[in-house]
């Protein structure tokens, strides 16, 4: 699951990999990529997202999946894997601010609410201007930052506008009780992301169970080192098989990460619907 600003073509470069081994499942937010903009951007939220998930997980046939999650996704994921844990068999998921960032602090609401006025104010150059907008990632390869900027430029401005304004904050798992997670879960930490490391130094304090992987990179570090994502997530989910397999047999389970099969089949992209937004 990709985070803001960006659609399922963040992948692009682990696909080859990820896909000799695992069915790969990627989802479009809603107004990113191919999925269309809801009538009512008010009916994105975090619950209807995360249903979302699980109707998808559903119409393929999916009793348990491998999910993983990158920066706002990862919020997505990891609240998925708090409330369905028996249909997750493990999940990785990579620098994540937004996993304990403090909503209700002055600073913060403070900093969004400028944010979001400046956003409606200025439109497209506002969302040209954000900190993650691809066009500023001197790590991506060229072509690859190139196509993710125009990407970008089209997300719907209405629909980012709600993801920023309630969604963002609906997903953070900071003072929330019994937040560690259910399932086998796995960090893939971009180590040269400065802002982050506090954040992976808290995780590892409160969530006692978490595996964690230092790697070098940064924020997207499934773009900026996408052989040392591969390597951390490959080894993780060979470690949690589903129950039954063992090592070297198919299975046919699914999965945002992964789901083995016998035949190596392309990607299958979904998207949210504006429909499924009711």
């Amino acid at each position: 699951m990709h985070g803001m600003l960006t659609n399922a073509r963040h992948w692009l470069l682990n696909r080859e990999r990820l896909g000799r081994v695992y069915n790969l499942v990627q989802v479009d937010l809603p107004g990113h990529g191919r999925s269309p903009a809801p009538a009512d951007p008010q009916t994105v939220t975090a619950a209807t997202l995360i249903r979302r998930l699980d109707e998808i997980r559903a119409t393929l046939g999916i009793d348990s999946w491998y999910i993983c999650g990158q920066s706002f996704g990862a919020g997505l994921t990891l609240n998925y894997a708090l409330l369905h844990p028996e249909r997750v068999i493990a999940q990785v998921f990579t620098n994540a601010r937004v996993v304990l960032r403090q909503n209700d602090s002055p600073l913060e609401a403070a900093a969004r609410a400028e944010r979001l006025e400046r956003l409606r104010r200025d439109g497209l150059a506002a969302l040209r201007s954000e900190q993650f907008h691809p066009r500023f990632a001197r790590r991506f390869p060229p072509d690859l930052r190139r196509v993710l900027s125009e990407d970008a430029d089209k997300i719907d401005l209405p629909t980012y506008i709600q993801l920023v304004a309630k969604v963002m904050p609906a997903v953070s798992l900071k003072d929330v009780p019994d937040s560690s997670p259910r399932v086998p879960t796995l960090l893939i930490n971009g180590r040269h992301e400065r802002g982050f490391q506090p954040i992976r130094e808290e995780l590892a304090a409160i969530w006692p169970n978490l595996s964690i992987v230092d790697i070098d990179g940064g924020h997207s570090v499934n773009i900026e080192n996408p052989r040392g994502f591969e390597n951390a997530l490959l080894d993780f989910f060979a470690g949690h098989l589903p129950i039954g397999r063992t090592a070297g047999t198919h299975n046919k389970t699914l999965g945002m990460g992964d789901a083995s099969r016998v035949e190596r089949m392309p990607p299958t992209n979904l998207t949210m619907q504006a429909e499924d937004m009711k």
